[in-house]
């Protein structure tokens, strides 16, 4: 499914792979793609407006906080 996390300086992140901490507190995930037979890696994170994390799951979530994934049909009651 989809995977949220938070960086070090607070960004809301939600990637559709669990991502690995990277470099200067920042979650990453990438994806290794050709193209035209050439070899790379893209970057798939997309930034949420802050609170969301909180509006999706109920709790907040920090920088120390293992990324969580987002199952479907997940809601707050």
């Amino acid at each position: 499914m989809a995977w949220l996390a938070v960086n070090k300086n607070g960004t809301e992140l939600i990637t559709p792979g669990k991502p690995v901490r990277g470099w200067c507190g920042h979650w990453e995930y990438s994806k290794e793609v050709y193209i035209e037979s050439e070899q790379g890696n893209v970057s798939f994170e997309i930034e949420l407006p802050k609170g969301s994390i909180y509006k999706l799951l109920g709790k907040e979530l920090t920088w120390d906080d293992e990324p969580v994934e987002l199952q479907s049909g997940t809601e707050k009651r």
